[in-house]
């Protein structure tokens, strides 16, 4: 009996340490979409895309904004830069249209 009895005094005491923990999710409930910040929101509706490019431009293949950004250090020439541009055009107005389906789908 004492045994059961500290027993169940251990699982109390185990989960009212957990719900005074920071949770890192808490106040996500009550968000317009709970999946997506304010600001990820806007990012998707402009067409800034969701940072999938991380790995990449962090091992040193920058997206083609970036290497608009870029041109002079990454020495392209005008040819270059203007295929970057219509490429980038492309991708932007793809990427508005993506935003758009996604923030529907997660709004329900």
């Amino acid at each position: 009996m004492r045994l059961t009895l500290a027993a169940l005094a251990l699982v109390a005491s185990c989960a009212s340490a957990l719900a005074q923990q920071e949770q890192p999710y808490a106040g996500m409930e009550t968000r317009a979409i709970k999946t997506l910040s304010d600001q990820q929101i806007a990012d998707l509706r402009a067409g800034n895309g969701m940072g999938l490019a991380l790995a990449a431009e962090l091992n040193g293949y920058p997206g083609p904004r970036h290497a608009i950004d870029l041109a002079d250090q990454l020495h392209l020439s005008a040819d270059q830069v203007a295929k970057l541009k219509d490429l980038y055009a492309a991708m932007k107005a793809e990427t508005i249209s993506i935003g758009t389906m996604l923030i529907a789908q997660e709004r329900g």
